[in-house]
């Protein structure tokens, strides 16, 4: 383990920004470039072909919201990687602060994690791990998807990867059985949309087999009857990506990227206040300027659809209001 002022070659250790099962991340400051890096220092180090599995995969993921390799090196017998500091933080620590995030924030999040995830599976590589521990946010709010070290390249011949490594709470059914394939990863996502949209995974137990066993026997409550403020199209969403059956879940992540910038259209467009719609100009005859006792036009509070005057059900998604 690393102390606070010690110097790893020309990085000299300003914090500990938190530990995992392969290995330790720090806050550096970079002596000669004047700049903050976090360092991940792997826990075994002897091993040269498994130490530069992470980062070999991570070179070849250049993207916005993918955190960035810089570079690795050894130095004093350690050896580690040098990667872009975020100065934000993780969105786990943001869901246990606000337990459930607004559904435009959750749809711009997940947008950029889905991007993410089709630029690695573009390039073969699944990530095994995606929870919201592992996704970071900048202090502008954009979402960068980090620790590949769980991640595995499918070749053409591979048809999944057969290691039952990851998260329980976020794997997939199929991650359980030893055969995580590229859907896997886009189940990972919905149960984390699950959880910014409620506040808590559709399953938890202590014991991992239970988590299994709870979505092969168990329905999953949808997002939108969890929390009430979350519309239902979103729900939907979320609830195709949790298909047990790989044929009805998203097919890639392409495919859930382009249904969430959607949404997101949508919301904004439904959501945005009536002076922004188009309306015609206001009239200025005296009568027009007369107060009126009319109300702003209701929206359904799940698809935020305009409803009809006393409408107590919507009669575009059902729901009652």
């Amino acid at each position: 383990m690393l102390s606070k002022d010690q110097m790893l070659g020309k990085y000299q250790i300003l914090d500990r920004l938190g530990s995992g099962g392969f290995g330790t991340v720090y806050l550096a400051e970079d002596k000669l470039l004047n700049r903050k890096v976090a360092l991940k220092v792997p826990h075994h180090q002897q091993d040269e072909q498994s130490l530069l599995q992470e980062p070999r995969i991570m070179a070849g993921l250049k993207h916005a919201n993918i955190v960035e390799l810089i570079t690795v090196e050894r130095k004093d017998d350690t050896f580690f990687m040098v990667m872009e500091y975020v100065d934000g933080e993780s969105l786990d620590k943001c869901i246990r602060r606000e337990r459930c995030l607004a559904a435009p924030r959750a749809l711009d999040i997940a947008i950029d994690v889905a991007a993410a995830i089709a630029l690695a599976h573009a390039h073969k590589v699944i990530h095994r791990d995606l929870r919201p521990a592992n996704i970071l946010l900048t202090a502008e709010g954009v979402a960068k998807v980090t620790d590949f070290g769980t991640s595995r390249v499918l070749a053409t011949q591979d048809l999944f990867a057969r290691t039952r490594i990851g998260s329980p709470p976020y794997m997939s059914p199929e991650h359980f059985r030893g055969r995580a394939v590229f859907q896997s990863d886009l189940w990972s996502l919905g149960i984390t949309m699950y959880e910014m949209l409620t506040g808590t995974v559709p399953f938890y137990d202590a014991d991992p087999v239970k988590i299994a066993q709870a979505f092969q026997t168990q329905p999953v409550v949808p997002p939108h009857l969890k929390n009430q403020a979350v519309p239902k199209a979103i729900s939907e969403v979320v609830m195709k990506a949790l298909v047990v059956n790989l044929g009805e879940r998203y097919l890639s992540a392409n495919a859930l990227l382009e249904d969430l910038r959607k949404l997101r259209e949508s919301v904004a467009k439904e959501t945005r206040p009536l002076s922004s719609m188009g309306l015609p100009p206001a009239k200025t005859s005296a009568a027009a300027q007369r107060p009126t006792t009319h109300t702003q036009a209701r929206l359904c509070r799940f698809c935020y659809r305009p409803l009809p005057r006393n409408a107590s059900a919507c009669p575009s998604c059902g729901e009652m209001n």
